[in-house]
């Protein structure tokens, strides 16, 4: 089972990605999280041990399939429910980050998917970034 702590990781991952086009190296990752080198370097340990990255010391990190899945779901999730409680509950734009950061990690994908039914299939957030597509 993952927890929200891997996930934080692998999304972080993928964003520095999705952002830079370039290989993540783990300064990025330590900046993105705010968090110690050293704590970083230690969970991209853990994340290799799971089969979720590739990461060889002073080299960059890389998202390995699954992990790419997870990221790119969890991100879905953020970016749905971000849409809905920008256009749905009013919330504003600047305040929904931190909200859906919550509750990505709690609603089922199932309820997100009943979300996005409800929103017409959004194709990006609020704040202009594509929603990728949920992979099975």
């Amino acid at each position: 089972m993952i927890t929200p702590t891997q996930e934080d990781y692998l999304r972080a991952i993928y964003l520095l990605a999705e952002e830079s086009k370039d290989s993540v190296k783990v300064t990025d990752v330590v900046d993105k999280l705010g968090l110690s080198k050293s704590t970083v370097a230690q969970r991209l340990q853990d994340l290799t041990a799971k089969g979720w990255i590739t990461h060889e010391k002073y080299g960059p990190v890389h998202l390995t399939d699954e992990g790419l899945k997870i990221a790119n779901n969890l991100t879905y999730k953020h970016r749905i429910i971000e849409l809905f409680l920008h256009n749905t509950l009013g919330i504003p734009e600047d305040e929904v980050h931190e909200e859906a950061h919550m509750l990505e990690h709690a609603l089922s994908d199932k309820v997100i998917r009943k979300i996005a039914k409800l929103l017409d299939n959004p194709t990006h957030g609020p704040h202009g970034k594509e929603i990728p597509k949920f992979k099975n």
